[in-house]
């Protein structure tokens, strides 16, 4: 393994796999040809990986910092299509959530 204070460290957004590489739902180890890399902002690169075994996804940002590669990753029932389509809308403000609550503690008659 190169040293992460290495100036010459080069890291490959695959490098940071190993971080995401067992299933979370039912620990099956990911194949990294089953991941895909969705977008690269900065040199943090957005991940998709759908486990074959239990149909489960993860969608996770790996990046590298000045303490080597770390990642942030969720289990969600989204696919990597509509991961694409929601990851552009912008953060969530007080307005949305209240729309939300009103919506969910009031459905319309159209909603029923």
């Amino acid at each position: 393994m190169k040293d992460f204070f290495n100036n010459n460290f080069n890291p490959r957004p695959e490098d940071g796999l190993r971080i995401v590489s067992r299933c979370p739902v039912c620990q099956r180890e990911h194949n990294p040809a089953e991941t895909a890399i969705l977008d690269e902002v900065d040199g943090a690169h957005l991940i998709y990986i759908k486990c074959k075994n239990c149909n489960s996804g993860v969608v996770a940002t790996v990046s590298l910092g000045a303490m080597g590669i770390s990642s942030l990753g969720a289990v969600t029932d989204l696919n990597s299509k509509e991961i694409m389509e929601v990851k552009d809308w912008g953060p969530i403000n007080e307005d949305d959530v209240v729309d939300v609550y009103r919506g969910l503690s009031h459905p319309s008659a159209e909603n029923a």
